[in-house]
């Protein structure tokens, strides 16, 4: 696992377009669930995680839009990539503790989940990681058509704890 966890952190250290589409080949295998949804990182920087959530049957809810827990998902990776991106996975267990979602459109057409790492005060959180052990951060994931649009938003607190303090390991 720890070569697993090296290999994503490189990945993730140089973010050109071979190394997110080698990326997102990894957590496709190493996040099974998500692997059928078809999501895709767009873009990930310092700025903004953007990943697709192709509008497909497999992804419909009863109504013929994209399902509701099909944003919510793609908001949790959108966030998780965001800290993923600040933090690396080597040091740190990322867990997330709460999810929320506020819907304000129906999905119909090709969406893309949008989080900002920006959220991150990294230095906030390496104060807290040094003084408590672990930390709690929350993110805000945007979820918008592609003409701009915004269907939800998604709201996910994570729990960061190094990985030497983990009492329950896969």
């Amino acid at each position: 696992m720890k070569a697993a966890y090296k290999l994503i952190d490189k990945l993730l250290a140089n973010p050109t377009p071979l190394n997110i589409m080698a990326l997102d080949k990894v957590l496709k295998v190493g996040i099974p669930f998500n692997a059928p949804h078809g999501f895709k990182i767009k873009t990930l920087n310092r700025d903004a995680v953007i990943i697709a959530l192709p509008n497909k049957k497999l992804n419909h809810n009863h109504l013929g839009g994209v399902h509701a827990c099909a944003m919510a998902t793609v908001g949790e990776y959108a966030a998780g990539l965001s800290l993923l991106q600040s933090f690396g996975i080597s040091k740190y267990r990322l867990i997330m503790s709460d999810l929320s979602v506020k819907y304000t459109y129906q999905g119909r057409v090709d969406l893309e989940g949008v989080c900002s790492p920006t959220q991150i005060d990294v230095e906030k959180v390496r104060v807290g990681l040094e003084t408590e052990g672990k930390y709690s951060q929350p993110l805000k994931t945007i979820i918008r058509d592609l003409n701009g649009k915004e269907v939800a938003e998604v709201t996910t607190i994570w729990q960061l704890k190094n990985w030497e303090q983990v009492k329950t390991k896969g």
